[in-house]
């Protein structure tokens, strides 16, 4: 009993080793039929793909890229600028046209204008001769002070630091005091008081007064 156990295992084991065998093919078959199934889906797509690549194509073999055209002619002619130069556009300058012969610095030597108008407030321009030369300035600094008054009330001041580095060396020295200032009636006087202070805050020792006459519309 023992080795006819023993001589029939094999023989058993065989037949289950051959009946997993059928099985195992048969799985195998079902497996290679889904792969299949799935390589013809993935042609039929592609396939589409491609036929739609194809009529893009064809709807597009027509289309051409064109160079752009070239610029229109102008009468624009070309800036030339030379090297190490620079030339700005400026109005032409004129000279100062007051005169200095005779004039001391400091005095009342030219008369004051309104330079602008509106219609309650004026503009007024006053030229001082602060020095004729530059080897005429003593050097010691000081502030030009011009107040401007209408109807004995004062309006407004300016006041301007003279100063070595404010001195023209080849030509005379003039400052142009320009103030702006409401008026209290359409027409009147202005006076200008100028002195001149040792410091910007300082109380001015007066120099000389101008008055102009103004109207506004």
């Amino acid at each position: 009993m023992l080795a006819l156990f023993t001589l029939s295992a094999p023989a058993l084991a065989g037949d289950a080793v051959a009946f997993e065998d059928d099985d195992g093919e048969e799985e195998f078959d079902f497996l290679k039929q889904g792969k299949e199934a799935a390589k013809n889906k993935e042609a039929a797509i592609s396939a589409d793909d491609f036929s739609s690549y194809d009529a893009e194509d064809e709807e597009f073999s027509d289309f051409k890229l064109a160079a752009p055209p070239p610029p229109a002619d102008t009468d624009v002619e070309p800036v030339e600028i030379e090297r190490g130069q620079a030339r700005i556009g400026t109005s032409k300058a004129t000279k100062l046209p007051y005169d200095i012969v005779g004039k001391d610095a400091l005095a009342d030597n030219y008369p004051a204008q309104v330079v602008h108008v509106d219609r309650d407030a004026v503009v007024v321009e006053l030229p001082v001769l602060i020095t004729r030369e530059a080897s005429a300035f003593d050097g010691v600094g000081y502030w030009l002070v011009t107040e401007l008054y209408a109807d004995g009330m004062k309006l407004t001041e300016s006041r301007t630091q003279i100063s070595r580095a404010a001195i023209a060396q080849s030509g005379p020295t003039l400052v142009f005091v320009k103030l702006l200032a409401p008026v209290p009636s359409p027409t009147g006087t202005l006076e200008l008081r100028v002195g001149r202070a040792t410091s910007g805050a300082g109380k001015p020792q007066s120099l000389f007064t101008r008055t102009v006459d103004y109207a506004v519309p």
